[in-house]
């Protein structure tokens, strides 16, 4: 099982549900008002949306095939919105972790 940690700026949060409904991933945790810092610079987490972060963790089976699908979904939202910022950082970030249920 792989745990898959998507963080990404309030504005695209819509766009990672419908992904998760159009993929008929029914289980995640979605934190709302994450702050940080990183690449994309320094998010309160306080202020408007554009100073707010999101994140969901999703537990998927090692099953490869929808892994893809749900890696090459995020990167088509990437990819929508490379041009939207600028040349800045875009605000969304995927990390992939072993997971084990304890319990």
């Amino acid at each position: 099982m792989k745990m898959l940690h998507i963080v990404c700026g309030e504005k695209l949060e819509e766009e990672i549900l419908a992904l998760f409904q159009n993929l008929g991933i029914k289980g995640y945790t979605m934190i709302k008002g994450v702050g940080g810092s990183g690449q994309t610079g320094t998010v309160s987490g306080t202020g408007g949306s554009i100073d707010r972060n999101t994140l969901f963790m999703v537990a998927l089976e090692d099953d490869h095939i929808h892994m893809t699908q749900v890696l090459n979904a995020v990167k088509e939202i990437h990819g929508r919105h490379v041009h939207g910022y600028r040349g800045l950082e875009i605000p969304l970030k995927v990390f992939l972790q072993p997971c084990e249920v304890i319990l």
